[in-house]
């Protein structure tokens, strides 16, 4: 088993790989759009603490996330380093996101109810929910991490986080289809119906989806240990010292929020100021992901030819430009916020694929430095922070709106309190976003200095093997 060379992936490789990304993608956004909703008007919890648990189960992984990384960079197994833990990780994220999805389901209620538990409270959400989340962590981290080795070359991680968010936003769409097909063909409209048909099409198609990579795609073999083996604890300070690490998990995090916030008010946004039917409210965010998926080729061109850092500094502009003009829409504009949505849309996938494929570079950083291969460690840090920001979005969207007079389907929500929803909707995200402009515009880990690196890296191991 050998690994693989540079610009040598396989579409079948890539393709395999990528596929388990649709089923957990699917998840992802049904929990900023709808958990919300359906948890404070159908199922009573106050807007206010759903998006406070939502944070709080976030918490976890401070602990998990470092863990399960590190671990997944030490284990050693004759299936691999990743694969064990995706495995482990399957059956968890698959009976808690039943839980949280359908928790009014006799199964859910039955299995509630031998915890101890009588209804669906605070409580019920903050466990299943937390317990989603370290599903995810046991899934979503080593594959991720095994992404990053899948090739050394620069343009070539490029193409398999491409693939893989290609995918990831083929999910994201399902999710949006999904709801509208539970609506206009079924007749079973509403937040609660759409978290319904997710659970089911999430439970029958992830063992599907990922069986096939476990049992057909070999990862790659871990790099020789130095001599001197970095504890994890002086590894945990090597990573933030880490100057272009440092500098991208900023510019993640910011842009992670922005991106969290604007899902978590769209259904409200859409619902009481627009005034808009859920019908029409699932039509719009499907064309809104439907055209940031399709983007995605064309924001991977331009990072060939200017740059990953300076790509995603131009989406940033982009969706900063659109954003301006939501808040003068209401009633009767929705023609023209579609439009403008799908524009502003555009731009999400510039903001999503090419920082991972950033973090994949910077690993090579500190491979140099240490000659210790840590990519479990960075991606666990990383989804960390992504997952924290996203929470962190949904908390300061919910709480924001709620702190301005916002009641969730109320017709008696005042003028200042739609407003607050629509700025928290647009302009506070696009301007949480731009935090990340002067970060990123002169990032020093480019195209150059990422070959350089791995030239070095390569000449070293090759001293190692033949001196081994």
């Amino acid at each position: 088993m050998s690994t693989p060379a540079a610009g040598a992936i396989g579409r079948m490789r890539v393709a395999l790989y990528g596929l388990v990304n649709l089923p957990t993608s699917i998840v992802g956004l049904p929990i900023a759009l709808y958990i919300p909703a359906f948890y404070s008007q159908s199922l009573g919890l106050s807007l206010a603490m759903v998006g406070t648990l939502i944070a709080l189960s976030r918490l976890t992984d401070v602990v998990t996330d470092p863990a399960i990384g590190i671990a997944s960079d030490r284990w050693r197994t004759r299936f691999g380093r990743r694969k064990p833990w995706m495995v482990i990780g399957m059956p968890l994220k698959v009976l808690s996101l039943w839980m949280l999805f359908v928790p009014d389901s006799a199964f859910a209620m039955s299995l509630w109810s031998m915890l101890g538990g009588e209804s669906v409270t605070n409580l019920y959400l903050f466990v299943w929910i937390s317990l989603l989340y370290l599903g995810f962590t046991l899934m979503d981290l080593p594959y991720r991490a095994w992404g990053a080795e899948l090739s050394p070359d620069y343009d070539e991680r490029s193409k398999v986080t491409g693939w893989r968010e290609a995918f990831g936003y083929g999910g994201t769409l399902l999710a949006l289809l999904i709801p509208l097909i539970m609506s206009l063909v079924l007749d079973l409209p509403g937040p609660r119906n759409a978290l319904l048909g997710v659970a089911v099409v999430v439970v029958i198609s992830l063992p599907i989806l990922t069986l096939p990579v476990l049992a057909f795609i070999r990862e790659a073999p871990p790099r020789s240990a130095p001599t001197v083996r970095v504890e994890w604890r002086r590894g945990l300070k090597i990573v933030w010292r880490n100057g272009p690490y440092r500098r991208l998990v900023i510019c993640f995090l910011f842009l992670v929020i922005a991106v969290s916030m604007t899902a978590s008010l769209s259904f409200f946004f859409v619902s009481s100021v627009m005034e808009e039917t859920f019908d029409r409210y699932a039509i719009f965010v499907l064309a809104y992901y439907l055209s940031s998926s399709l983007a995605i080729p064309i924001w991977m061109a331009i990072s060939r030819r200017l740059g990953k850092h300076k790509t995603v500094v131009l989406g940033i502009a982009w969706l900063s430009l659109w954003s301006a003009f939501i808040p003068l829409m209401g009633p009767g504009h929705y023609w023209l916020f579609f439009v403008v949505m799908i524009l502003k849309g555009s731009a999400v996938g510039a903001l999503v694929f090419l920082p991972a494929s950033m973090a994949a570079d910077v690993v090579d950083l500190d491979t140099l430095r240490t000659g210790e291969q840590r990519t479990g460690l960075y991606f666990s840090l990383w989804g960390m922070v992504n997952k924290a920001a996203a929470a962190l979005g949904v908390f300061l969207a919910t709480n924001g709106v709620v702190w301005f007079g916002f009641i969730p389907g109320s017709d008696e929500n005042t003028a200042a309190a739609k407003m607050a929803v629509a700025c928290m909707y647009s302009i506070i995200p696009a301007a949480l976003a731009c935090v990340a402009l002067p970060l990123l515009w002169k990032y020093p880990l480019t195209r150059e200095r990422q070959t350089r690196m791995r030239a070095h890296i390569e000449r070293r191991d090759l001293r190692r093997s033949q001196t081994a």
